[in-house]
């Protein structure tokens, strides 16, 4: 295991659930975690918690704030070594009733903001020839289950990102891994 400690690490949907545990962890490990979340009050108390990490508020359906979230950690940190992709939401329905605008906001959150993150952090990962990316699939990212088609779809593409990224960056010094829990009960 590498010694982490004075990295940078930005990690979304980390004001609860795994992407908290991801940052308290890597938190400990004497990384500096940028904390984000759509939700202000429990990302701040998440932050507050954590040695040497700081919130930053983004809604990951709005390709400003993930834009934001990336350059101004480069900005303020000099760079970022790690990134987890963490943030999702989840709705259950049946194709045939599944709302439009919840198929779109869950692509947008979990297939279209990492991929801008990944984009926007890469450059910096490949000068350096080093750098960390973690994206949190699914096991729907390997099976699919009914009433989940935008949360199959999306976990599917992130593991394919994953794939692509991994293939392209490796000869920069930069992996890319997803992993793929089960069931867990986020607050």
């Amino acid at each position: 295991m590498s010694n982490l400690n004075g990295k940078v690490a930005i990690v979304t949907g980390a004001a609860s659930g795994i992407g908290l545990a991801v940052a308290q962890d890597l938190a400990g490990q004497g990384v500096r975690v940028i904390i984000s979340d759509v939700d202000v009050e429990r990302g701040r108390a998440a932050a507050a918690e954590l040695e040497g990490a700081r919130f930053q508020a983004a809604d990951m359906t709005r390709p400003e704030d993930v834009h934001n979230l990336a350059t101004s950690t480069i900005q303020s940190e000099g760079r970022v070594d790690i990134l987890v992709n963490n943030a999702g939401i989840q709705h259950v329905a049946p194709i045939i009733e599944f709302p439009e605008e919840k198929w779109r906001q869950i692509i947008e959150i979990m297939l279209t903001a990492p991929f801008l993150l990944t984009q926007a952090v890469l450059p910096d990962m490949y000068k350096r020839n080093w750098g960390r990316i973690i994206n949190i699939a699914s096991v729907h990212a390997l099976r699919a289950s009914p009433f989940k088609s935008a949360y199959v779809t999306a976990k599917h593409g992130i593991l394919g990102l994953t794939r692509v990224t991994a293939l392209e960056a490796a000869e920069h010094g930069v992996t890319c891994n997803a992993i793929c829990p089960s069931y867990v009960r986020t607050p």
